[in-house]
């Protein structure tokens, strides 16, 4: 955003700006709800035991909050008149590991909802989301 790489790990725990983060995510979040995004809670960690617990560690995925920050950003750069934010289409987002699957349904979902593209490089490919489909056509 604005030619500057910006870094997410899971948690999000590390960036000064991070409550906005969060409360932009959780927006998202109850707007894909409403689209039918259902949580995907085979992806949360298995020594989770209660649900509301594995959602919560899936809402801090590094993706999700990387999305959730451009958004936010996007939506600024646009009031302030900054360029380079809300009239972006593509939104590109690295990983160093595999997305997961509940990661892969929200993308969809928000590519949709956002109205833009999404690429996604994780340590095997390059998931391309446009309209709620991805280029992988769901294998990966």
């Amino acid at each position: 955003i604005g030619n500057k790489v910006h870094e997410f790990a899971s948690g999000g725990r590390r960036r000064a700006d991070r409550e906005a983060i969060y409360r932009e995510l959780e927006r998202l979040i109850g707007r894909l709800k409403e689209m039918g995004y259902v949580p995907e809670m085979r992806s949360a960690l298995q020594d989770i035991e209660e649900e509301e617990q594995k959602e919560e560690h899936l809402l801090h995925h590094s993706e999700k909050l990387a999305l959730a920050f451009a958004v936010m950003e996007g939506r600024r750069r646009s009031y302030d008149g900054g360029g380079g934010g809300g009239d972006v289409n593509l939104i590109q987002i690295m990983k160093n590991i595999r997305i997961c699957i509940d990661c892969h349904n929200f993308m969809k979902l928000a590519s949709k909802l956002l109205g833009k593209e999404i690429l996604v490089r994780d340590s095997n490919r390059f998931h391309h989301f446009k309209d709620s489909s991805c280029s992988c056509n769901d294998y990966w």
